[in-house]
């Protein structure tokens, strides 16, 4: 893969990416910007207050070291009525992810990310709602193959 937004069929105006490979992050044709940064860190995000209609973290979050402060910037960087999107798989690289995301499972990473984002943001965003995006077959355990995806999102109050 190189970006998780489609390359066609879909107008978008600016596109920022934040992350730590330059390489990854030019390679990535749907961008119009790059901040090449470690949150961990410096959990600051390189961008104006209220500059986003949209942010989303894409199968990272569980790679933080302080999610708490880097939930406080999304807020701050979020445009009012602007969302947040965290989505995540339990597909990661073992020994990369943080202590508190292993051994846990699906349910407990959504709650999980769902603290990040109420303790986090404070009362600066809505109350977090989790969707279940995986496969059908999966939640009705039908053994099929097929990773299972969560996003948890909520919006700049207004």
């Amino acid at each position: 893969w190189v970006s998780h937004f489609p390359q066609e069929q879909v107008q978008l105006g600016r596109v920022a990416g934040l992350g730590m490979n330059r390489e990854e992050l030019q390679k990535n044709p749907v961008l119009t910007e790059i901040a090449v940064t470690d949150l961990n860190k410096s959990p600051i995000l390189p961008y104006r207050d209220q500059s986003f209609d949209i942010v989303t973290c894409t199968v990272s979050i569980d790679y933080l070291t302080k999610p708490l402060q880097v939930m406080e910037e999304v807020a701050r960087v979020l445009r009012p009525g602007g969302v947040v999107a965290i989505i995540f798989s339990d597909r990661l690289f073992f020994s990369k992810a943080v202590a508190k995301w292993t051994g846990k499972d699906d349910s407990e990473h959504v709650y999980t990310v769902g603290s990040y984002i109420h303790y986090g943001a404070g009362d600066a965003l809505t109350a977090p709602r989790a969707t279940d995006l995986s496969p059908t077959w999966r939640k009705l355990g039908q053994g099929r193959k097929g990773d299972p995806l969560y996003v948890v999102s909520a919006s700049r109050k207004i």
